[in-house]
């Protein structure tokens, strides 16, 4: 008789069902502002840090353990210091700093992600209501639009970088980043080549805070701002050799995305090179998992999903586009570009 085999450990939907404590104590830790208060080499005890928040002992200690237990903090000496990935990222007024995803992911999307059921049975988004708003980007509330902005720019300031490194764009001049939000990539991408210029074409009041950044970084004099609408009538703005839509498709149909590969084909030159820099889920739809569940986020929030590279290779191909190519990188917002020329 054949003995019945053993049925995999459930650890891992032990990790799968409590990977929100995770997220959690990070949140909790940022909203206190733990890792700023460490910043520099500073370290606290459990005593000292109830006493500088004012709560009791026994949280104070459940914090800093579950810190260090997630490698956001190090204990030398009986004291506690942030760890590389927290000093570098975590730590407020530094160039790299992350917490706008942080906060958003806490703020706003926690609360989204607790009705995914409910986005699931209804194909509707839950972080906005959908009988009020036009879209995920009008008439939001201030504070959480404020917060979404701070969050894109962290993941795209990351992601830009890795783009730029796996993709030459050396012999291209004028850069029009289409949706391009605060203008992270274009900060990034303009760092990375000299000789490259960069136009932001976003909505007006998005145009205003990619000023804001593009004149803190100090490079207004190559980086202009024009402000539209990408689903409107005109035609996007002209004398551009690439186009950048970057974290951008993911927010919309098939039947959008589609229009504005057509409308960038149109305004492109010859010669001229689309560029969709995506988390892309692979062909067989079988993952990876950070694009996966970032489909699932477009379900709560947009009427998008994440796409293959079969899928925008189609649809530029469609569009005229020819050289269509997949190239791969590892970055926060994006695991990969999607690029075509004008023939």
């Amino acid at each position: 008789m054949t003995a019945e085999p053993e049925p995999p450990s459930p650890a891992p939907l032990m990790a799968l069902s409590t990977g929100f404590w995770g997220f959690k104590t990070l949140a909790a830790a940022h909203e206190l502002d733990l890792f700023t208060r460490l910043a520099g080499g500073a370290s606290t005890t459990c005593l000292e840090l109830a006493e500088a928040l004012g709560i009791c002992h026994r949280p104070a200690e459940m914090l800093l353990t579950g810190c260090a237990a997630l490698s956001l903090l190090e204990k030398r000496g009986g004291r506690y210091r942030n760890a590389p990935i927290s000093e570098a990222y975590l730590v407020r007024g530094k160039p790299d700093y992350f917490g706008g995803w942080i906060e958003m992911a806490d703020k706003r999307l926690y609360a989204g992600w607790g009705k995914l059921a409910e986005a699931i049975r209804t194909n509707r988004p839950t972080t906005w209501d959908p009988a009020v708003q036009a879209s995920i980007f009008d008439a939001e509330d201030p504070t959480m639009l404020a917060l979404f902005w701070e969050a894109m720019h962290a993941l795209s300031t990351m992601t830009a970088r890795r783009l730029g490194e796996a993709l030459d764009l050396g012999r291209f001049r004028h850069l029009l980043d289409i949706g391009g939000g605060s203008g992270a990539y274009d900060i990034e991408l303009c760092r990375r080549y000299p000789h490259l210029r960069a136009t932001v074409f976003d909505l007006p009041h998005v145009t205003a805070i990619a000023a804001g950044k593009i004149a803190l970084a100090g490079l207004g004099g190559r980086i202009g701002t024009v402000p539209g609408d990408f689903f409107g009538t005109a035609p996007f703005p002209g004398g551009h050799d690439v186009h950048l839509l970057s974290m951008i498709l993911h927010d919309w149909s098939e039947e959008k995305d589609r229009a504005l590969l057509r409308r960038s084909f149109e305004a492109l030159p010859s010669g001229g090179l689309a560029v969709i820099s995506e988390l892309l889920v692979n062909d067989d739809k079988t993952g990876p998992a950070p694009a996966a569940l970032m489909s699932l986020n477009m379900l709560i929030e947009t009427e998008g999903r994440n796409y293959t590279p079969s899928e925008y290779a189609g649809w530029m191909e469609d569009a005229g586009f020819r050289d269509v190519e997949t190239v791969w990188f590892d970055a926060p917002g994006a695991n990969g570009a999607v690029v075509g020329r004008k023939p």
